[in-house]
């Protein structure tokens, strides 16, 4: 393995058709030149949202061989970042648990954690509660940055958000958010009257607004897109400012192609013709 070759750790559902999960992240990593380390949580024929659609969890033992066979290949000393995604299962989250742990031990890497939890979209949770507040409680200490959508910043602190006061003393008087650096997703916020797309950073106690166009559809996998985009332009050296904005972006051409093409999910070509705003330069 060639050391210079910069990695990402992905642990995320896989799925046979479709952008979400891995599918999608894995994508938007490799556009940027970086390799992705792609280890399933679950293995399904398509995203949930179909009418129909098979497969079921990994089993703790495959996910265990597959991390110890990354790790034993020396995958870490090459990653600066390492994400999570959809876990539904609590031995796949205590096995995540590890292998993060294992991770930062070995090169220092940071962990950024996408909950998963659920959304506005579906009115709630779409994972068991006991798994989402295990996971909570397993892998959010783990965690250096954090992307919920508000549901999930909600269902985490416990507490109704509406307005910028309500988000800052939130996550201030708690104890497992206040030091960590907190990208909220589809910010909704009574503040932002002009109903623009809004990512709120919350770091430090200061609160660094995000926007973009408010594109008329709904795909699922936008947030898997986001994160994957995320880590790759961080591991390229951006700034957590920069790169939240060019995501943004990113995601906002992704979703103007979905839109102007009537499409009803994302596709191969809605991701690369999008390629650009990455302001990557290849060498």
């Amino acid at each position: 393995m060639n050391k210079s070759e910069p990695h990402i750790i992905s642990i995320q559902s896989t799925v046979s058709t479709g952008y979400v999960g891995n599918n999608s992240a894995s994508f938007a990593i490799q556009l940027h030149g970086i390799n992705c380390v792609a280890i399933p949580t679950i293995l399904l024929s398509s995203h949930t949202d179909k009418p129909v659609y098979y497969g079921e969890a990994v089993s703790q033992e495959l996910f265990e061989k597959l991390a110890k066979g990354v790790l034993e290949i020396d995958t870490a000393k090459q990653t600066k970042y390492a994400v999570s995604g959809y876990l539904k299962s609590q031995d796949i989250i205590d096995s995540t648990a590890h292998l993060i742990t294992e991770l930062k031990r070995q090169n220092n890497i940071t962990y950024i954690y996408d909950p998963v939890f659920g959304d506005t979209r579906t009115d709630g949770l779409y994972i068991p509660k006991e798994q989402a507040d295990y996971s909570k409680d397993r892998l959010l200490p783990l965690s250096d940055i954090l992307t919920p959508n508000h549901f999930e910043l909600e269902y985490i602190t416990g507490v109704s958000i509406t307005n910028e006061k309500e988000l800052l003393e939130a996550v201030n008087t708690n104890e497992q958010l206040r030091d960590k650096q907190i990208v909220l997703t589809t910010a909704e916020m009574t503040e932002n009257e002009e109903h623009r797309v809004e990512v709120i950073l919350v770091s430090n106690g200061q609160l660094k607004h995000f926007y973009a166009e408010n594109i008329p559809v709904e795909v699922v996998g936008t947030g898997d897109l986001f994160t994957g985009t995320l880590s790759a332009q961080l591991t390229l050296g951006r700034t957590l400012e920069d790169a939240i904005q060019i995501s943004m972006n990113f995601l906002s051409k992704v979703l103007k192609y979905v839109h102007s093409h009537q499409l009803k999910e994302m596709n191969a070509m809605a991701i690369l013709q999008a390629q650009d705003v990455l302001e990557v330069v290849y060498e």
